[in-house]
């Protein structure tokens, strides 16, 4: 039976529940509920904000219970300092002189120091932060007795702020219970003559801990982030202070923790070491921008990279980066090796500072690089101050003699290496040294001078050098002759005298014929040789002649007699890059532009070039 169909009704999802979100009216809050609430915001939100939202709030915000805790902390740059110090001070007023506890930060003066603590006798909590040049040491020594209730102060990246007034806050305030001392970490030193003398900076160093442990203590807790203070410093801050229980002393790196100091902070319940982390600190310093983790790396691996450095930036710069980097630089391990290379026109005292790295060495000096500034009497200090030296370099030093070597020769019993470049040193001082260092193992020798203009060089007879380390250096390994006059008999004699030779640097010693049974010899017995006119590129000393309109130049000796017109010494505009207009005349010099004499291009005086053979055969035309 066919009967009509049911049509199913379609199934409805069940209404989604309303959610009826009801206003809070926050007026209907009890006041001290409020007020609990309102004091969570700082003195300036208070003050811009707060009181304005309505007349509630308003009268809230002026009752003086409001104002017993004080929190001025901003981050400088939002408001003007003046407007910050009158804001603090309508706060101060407010409170009736019922304040308790105040914060300041930036904005903090000697006169408004005066009038807050003017203003009420009860501050037992006193944090000034940041106020960096403007809250000095008399300012702070003034008020100090006007807080007797003292509890708590912190005095941060306050640069005015001496030991002085630490020692007189501490006697004046006979409660105080926790205080915070903390400073920069990474500074540059301003000391002119800073390397005279480290006996008055160590001192100096602990100035801030004498003043705690002697006027302080009663201290619980005392944080003194990046001070200076020594092992000794800390010694007598925990002899005083027996009632520790935290301390700390993140970036303080001037502490080697030596003795029974490691023993006797195990008793501290709360430690923080130099080298613990910063994280939670609570304030922010301009050295938290610098690259800190270098902080963090251990001491030995610091050391390591730092000794890369020349003994010249190690004195004017590196030590001078933070307190953690002074102290290594100060470690005789430091100066075993003393690197004292420069271009020759430093504006530095070279001989004082080279005089106080080897004072730093503690007689333990082993390797030193002397250039232009040697003197007879610095290279006996060197040799006076130390008996272990190993390798020693002499480079451009016109000042020290053959006498000066002589005399120091016999205090170099452990000598392997020895360099002598462009210095006015004969085979007379060179037999010493050969007699005297036994254990010479590489001696370099170089000369100033080119063969092809041989002639006009006469500062020693040919193979008297040759034959002075053929005779006393029978142990060398490496020997470097560069530009030296020697002659195949010379050559012959060392090959003689040096049967152990690997390596024979003879560049530019054109002098030599090595085409024949010699030659053979030289490829045969020496691993490593370096041939008359073999490439110079490695070579460290060859000069820098600047022009009146380019950049600096690097010349060999031979290129700058003669001085050879080039395609690239002129610009797109005919100009010469050392000197004038050139024209197609093969003498490109004229009347208006001529050349430069030649001690002019090579840097030299009279002196040096009489030395080094070439004032006479300039004065000849010969170059």
């Amino acid at each position: 039976m066919g009967g009509k169909k049911k049509h199913k009704q379609p199934i409805r999802p069940p209404p989604k529940s309303v959610w009826v979100v009801k206003r809070r009216n926050w007026l209907e809050i009890p006041d001290d509920v409020t007020a609990a609430i309102l004091t969570r915001v700082g003195a300036i939100g208070l003050l811009e904000s707060a009181q304005m939202v309505c007349t509630k709030w308003h009268k809230i915000c002026k009752d003086p219970l409001m104002w017993r805790r004080i929190d001025m902390r901003n981050d400088g740059r939002h408001h003007e300092m003046d407007e910050l110090a009158s804001m603090c001070r309508h706060a101060v007023d407010r409170s009736a002189g019922e304040l308790v506890d105040i914060t300041v930060e930036h904005f903090g003066t000697d006169d408004l120091l005066k009038y807050i603590t003017d203003s009420s006798s009860s501050i037992r909590h006193l944090r000034l932060l940041s106020c960096e040049y403007d809250i000095t040491t008399q300012g702070l020594v003034k008020v100090a007795s006007k807080l007797p209730l003292l509890e708590e102060l912190e005095i941060t990246l306050c640069f005015n702020i001496s030991h002085e007034a630490v020692n007189v806050v501490g006697r004046s305030c006979p409660l105080l219970k926790s205080f915070k001392l903390n400073k920069e970490w990474c500074t540059i030193a301003e000391m002119e003559d800073w390397y005279d003398d480290d006996t008055p900076s160590q001192v100096e160093d602990d100035l801030d801990a004498l003043a705690i442990a002697r006027s302080m203590r009663g201290l619980h807790h005392l944080q003194l982030y990046g001070n200076k203070l020594t092992d000794d410093g800390l010694r007598k801050i925990l002899d005083c202070c027996a009632h520790l229980e935290s301390l700390d002393l993140r970036l303080c790196f001037s502490l080697n923790m030596g003795g029974d100091l490691g023993v006797r902070l195990e008793k501290i319940k709360e430690l923080w070491l130099p080298h613990d982390s910063t994280k939670g600190k609570g304030f922010a310093a301009e050295s938290d921008h610098f690259c800190f983790k270098w902080t963090e790396l251990p001491d030995n691996v610091t050391l390591s990279i730092l000794s890369r450095l020349g003994t010249i930036d190690i004195l004017e710069n590196a030590q001078k980066v933070c307190m953690k980097w002074r102290q290594i630089c100060k470690d005789p391990i430091m100066w075993h090796t003393i690197d004292m290379r420069n271009r020759g026109y430093e504006c530095y005292d070279l001989v004082k500072m080279c005089c106080y790295a080897i004072d730093r060495s503690c007689g333990n000096l082993v390797d030193i690089s002397i250039d232009h500034f040697g003197t007879n009497r610095l290279l006996k200090y060197i040799t006076d101050s130390s008996s272990r030296i190993k390798r020693l370099r002499l480079a451009l030093c016109k000042r020290i003699s053959d006498e000066g070597l002589i005399e120091v020769a016999k205090k170099l019993p452990l000598l392997e290496d020895l360099e002598i470049s462009l210095c006015r040193l004969s085979s007379k001082s060179l037999e010493v040294v050969g007699c005297s260092c036994p254990l010479l193992k590489s001696f370099k020798l170089n000369r100033l001078t080119d063969a092809e203009y041989d002639d006009v060089i006469a500062h020693t007879k040919k193979n008297e050098e040759a034959f002075a380390i053929a005779r006393t250096m029978h142990g060398l390994h490496h020997l470097q002759l560069f530009g030296n006059e020697l002659t195949n008999e010379g050559l012959k004699a060392i090959l003689d005298g040096c049967p152990q030779l690997e390596s024979l640097d003879l560049r530019y010693c054109y002098n030599l014929n090595l085409k024949g049974p010699l030659g053979k010899r030289c490829s045969e017995q020496i691993k490593k040789l370096w041939l008359p006119r073999d490439s110079f590129a490695d070579y460290d000393f060859r000069f820098t002649v600047r022009g009146y309109g380019g950049s600096p130049r690097k010349f060999g000796i031979s290129d700058l007699i003669g001085f050879p017109r080039m395609d690239k010494d002129y610009d797109e505009n005919g100009y010469g890059i050392y000197c004038g207009f050139s024209s197609d005349d093969s003498d490109w010099y004229d009347d208006y532009y001529s050349k430069p004499p030649l001690e002019d291009l090579l840097g030299l005086d009279q002196e040096d070039m009489e030395f080094f053979g070439l004032w006479e055969g300039m004065h000849k035309g010969l170059f």
